[in-house]
C-alpha cells in the first residue's frame, strides 16, 4: 500500500532528521512539524508507515523510527592529511552508502593520508566522517583548513588561544591561522583486500 501524500512527508521529515542530527523526531516533533492536533495523530501515520514496511522502529524507544530502507550516500571528497604535505581535493573520489544510524550526522567523508591520528585510532586509508560546522568544543577532533590543506586533528584550547594537535608524539602541534571546516563523527575503515 503506498503512503499518503502527508506519510510520504513524514517518512521524507524522520529521513531529514536522521541525517542532520543523527537522531529521528518523536511522535511529538513530527506532530508539531507537520500541524496534527496530538501526538496520537503522528503515532497513526508512523503506524501506516509501519505496516506498509517503509517505516521500522526499535521498540521501547522514543527516538527508535528510521526508515526500512535507509541509506545515505555519502560523498568521498578527497583527502585529508593526518601528518603533512597532502591537499584536500573537493572533487569527489567517489560515494558511499551507508544506514541511517552508520551515518551519524555526516554530510561528507575524507580518505586519512599519514599518521598523526594513530593515537586517536585514526590510521590512514580511514574514512572520518564530517558534519560541516565552523565551530568546535575543546578536545574534538576537527577537518580543519591550514593554509591550502585539510588536516583532521584534535582542537585545543588554552590561554594562548586554539591550537590543532596531532595524536602522534611525532607531529608538533599547529599555532596560527586555521578555519574549521567540519566535526568528525566517526570513522569507517575497511579491513583487508
Amino acid at each position: 500500500m503506498a503512503p499518503s501524500g502527508l506519510q510520504a512527508r513524514i517518512l521524507e521529515f524522520i529521513s531529514e532528521r536522521l541525517r542532520a542530527r543523527s537522531a529521528p523526531p518523536t511522535l511529538r516533533e513530527i506532530a508539531a512539524r507537520f500541524g496534527l492536533p496530538a501526538a496520537s495523530s503522528a503515532a497513526h501515520h508512523v503506524r501506516k508507515l509501519e505496516e506498509a514496511g517503509l517505516l521500522k522502529r526499535r521498540a521501547g524507544v522514543s527516538r527508535g523510527l528510521a526508515p526500512a530502507q535507509d541509506p545515505f550516500l555519502l560523498p568521498i571528497l578527497g583527502r585529508a592529511a593526518a601528518g603533512s604535505g597532502v591537499i584536500a581535493q573537493e572533487d569527489a573520489e567517489g560515494s558511499l552508502e551507508v544506514g541511517g544510524e552508520l551515518a551519524r550526522g555526516a554530510e561528507y567523508l575524507l580518505r586519512i593520508k599519514g599518521d598523526s591520528m594513530v593515537g586517536a585510532g585514526i590510521m590512514e586509508g580511514d574514512l572520518v566522517q564530517v558534519r560541516r560546522q565552523e565551530h568546535a568544543q575543546d578536545g574534538e577532533i576537527v577537518v580543519a583548513l591550514v593554509g591550502e590543506e585539510a588536516v583532521v586533528k584534535r582542537l585545543r584550547r588554552g590561554a594562548g588561544g586554539a591550537e590543532l594537535r596531532s595524536e602522534n608524539p611525532a607531529y608538533a602541534p599547529i599555532s596560527g591561522e586555521f578555519r574549521i571546516l567540519g566535526k568528525v563523527v566517526g570513522l569507517i575503515r575497511r579491513y583487508g583486500g
